[in-house]
C-alpha cells in the first residue's frame, strides 16, 4: 500500500515544531526548546560549529548521507523507516542534507523522499501514529507493507524503479551489523541495492544526543521505558528502567546508561 502525505513546507503548521508537553493521545516527543522552526540543516549546521567529540561523530555521518546523495541524486536514494529511534535520526539528518542539495541545485521543489515502512502486523498503535506524524512532517512518500523486509523491498523497488540506494539505521550493536560496511550491497538472492549505513559506528547514548542536540521528535513510547521498538507480541518496557516511584513505573529510554541492555525489552521466544 503506497500513501502520499503533504509535502512539507505546504503548510505554516508543518513549520513548527509540536509542543513537547504531549497530550495522551499525542504518539511522538520532541526534545525542549519545544516551539522552535523546523529547520534540520540549520540544527546540523548549529551543532557541527561546536567543537565536541559528538560533532566530529555527526560530521563524519552528515558528509557520507551527502555522499550518497551526490552518488544517486533525490529519486535514486530512498529510506528504510519504521518509527525507531535509530531512523528517526536517520530521517531528520536525510531531510537537512535534502535541504542543502536543494540550496545547491537551486531547487524550490517541495522536498520528497521515497521511504518503506516494513510493519509489525502487531504493530504499536502509538509507533503507526509516530510514522504518521513524520510521513507529513518529512514529506516522505512512504511505502507501507506487511512481511518479510527482502519481499517489502522488491515490493518497493517495483513501485519506484529508479531507486539504486536505500539509507538504514542499522548500527554495529544491532544483530548482523558488526560486519557490515558504509556502503555495502544487498546480499546474493536479494533484490539488488545499495545499502546506506550512516549511523553504523554509534552507540546507544550518541541517538540520544542527537534527539536532544537536535530536538528530533520520538516515538512516545521511549518516554515510557522501552528502548528498542518491536511488535507488541514481542516487546515490553527494559526491565533495568523499572522504578515503582515514577508515574509510569519505567524511566525514560535516554536513562538508560549500559547500551549493552538496550534490547532487554525484546522478549526472546524459545
Amino acid at each position: 500500500m503506497s500513501t502520499h502525505a503533504p509535502a512539507a513546507g505546504d503548510k505554516d503548521e508543518s513549520r513548527r515544531r509540536p509542543s513537547s508537553n504531549h497530550r495522551q493521545n499525542h504518539a511522538y516527543v520532541v526534545p525542549p526548546p519545544a516551539e522552535q522552526p523546523f529547520a534540520p540543516a540549520e540544527d546540523v549546521r548549529r551543532v557541527l560549529e561546536a567543537d565536541t567529540p559528538f560533532a566530529a561523530t555527526l560530521r563524519a555521518t552528515y558528509e557520507l548521507i551527502r555522499e550518497a546523495l551526490r552518488r544517486y541524486g533525490p529519486a535514486g536514494l530512498a529510506l528504510s523507516f519504521n518509527g525507531g529511534k535509530d531512523c528517526t535520526v536517520l530521517l531528520h539528518l536525510m531531510y537537512a542534507a535534502r535541504e542543502e542539495y536543494q540550496r545547491e541545485h537551486d531547487s524550490e521543489e517541495p522536498i520528497r523522499i521515497n521511504t518503506l515502512y516494513v510493519a509489525h502486523t502487531d504493530s504499536f498503535p502509538e509507533v503507526d501514529e509516530f510514522v504518521e506524524f513524520c510521513e507529513h512532517r518529512y514529506g516522505l512518500d512512504m511505502v507501507k507493507i506487511y512481511g518479510p523486509m527482502r519481499q517489502g523491498i522488491q515490493s518497493f523497488l517495483d513501485q519506484y524503479p529508479a531507486v539504486q540506494a536505500m539509507l538504514v539505521g542499522t548500527r554495529r550493536t544491532d544483530p548482523f551489523g558488526e560486519k557490515l560496511s558504509p556502503f555495502q550491497m544487498t546480499d546474493p538472492g536479494w533484490p539488488d541495492l545499495m545499502r546506506v549505513h550512516p549511523i553504523l559506528d554509534w552507540d546507544y547514548p550518541m541517538i540520544w544526543q542527537a534527539m536532544a542536540r537536535l530536538h528530533i521528535p520520538y516515538c512516545v513510547l521511549y518516554d515510557h521505558g522501552y528502548t528498542s521498538l518491536g511488535g507488541i507480541d514481542n516487546t515490553q518496557p527494559n526491565p533495568t528502567l523499572r522504578n515503582p516511584v515514577v508515574s509510569r513505573g519505567y524511566e525514560p529510554a535516554h536513562k538508560l546508561l549500559d547500551g549493552t541492555k538496550e534490547r532487554d525489552g525484546r522478549i526472546k521466544r524459545s
